[in-house]
């Protein structure tokens, strides 16, 4: 079993950093009601000069993934913590909708969502780090059915987790329905882990 080495201390500065930065890029954003604010003017914001941005951040639209890989640990934590036993479907619901009311600011997570998806280089983004999230769901979903061992069909349920998911958003984003984003999370949910486990049966 491979254990991660824990991240020196400049490498932890150097996400810190990263996540200063995409923060004061979120609220330039969210207060401008657009995705319109320069590098040189989140720069200023943050104390920093423009060729730091671009080292951690090659173009401008790079720097929301930190603001995305924080809000989606817990989902990972949720998945890698869950025991077998438990209900696939709770567990996936939990997993990909208790974030943003942990953190209390609903509001501001949905204007910011509604601008990336509004902005097709900031929705480019968004949508690529959803697939990071493909690995690890499969992983999941692997403790608990018998996933097809070719890679595209066993990728297969998790990549139509992330669709689900990715569709919920989108629709919470333009309607502010929550409740509605967990119902059409469950039903997803249970419509792909029912297919799972219909495959299962002899």
């Amino acid at each position: 079993m491979t254990v991660d080495k824990p991240a020196t201390l400049t490498a932890r500065r150097a996400d810190e950093l990263r996540l200063t930065i995409a923060l004061a890029a979120r609220d330039m954003f969210l207060a401008a009601g657009s995705t319109s604010a320069t590098v040189e003017r989140i720069c200023e914001t943050v104390g920093i000069a423009p060729r730091t941005f671009h080292r951690h951040f090659p173009v401008k639209e790079d720097v929301v993934l930190p603001l995305f890989r924080r809000f989606g640990s817990l989902s990972l934590d949720v998945l890698a913590d869950a025991g077998v036993d438990g209900d696939a479907v709770e567990v996936l619901v939990e997993a990909f909708s208790t974030e943003v009311p942990r953190r209390g600011r609903m509001d501001v997570d949905r204007a910011f969502l509604a601008l990336m998806i509004s902005d097709p280089q900031y929705r480019l983004r968004w949508l690529d780090w959803g697939q990071d999230l493909v690995e690890p769901i499969t992983a999941f979903l692997d403790r608990r059915f018998d996933l097809d061992s070719e890679p595209y069909v066993r990728e297969l349920p998790a990549q139509l987790i992330v669709q689900a998911c990715r569709y919920a958003y989108e629709d919470w984003a333009e309607h502010g329905n929550f409740a509605r984003l967990r119902d059409t999370l469950s039903s997803a949910m249970r419509m792909i882990t029912g297919s799972l486990e219909s495959l299962d049966r002899p």
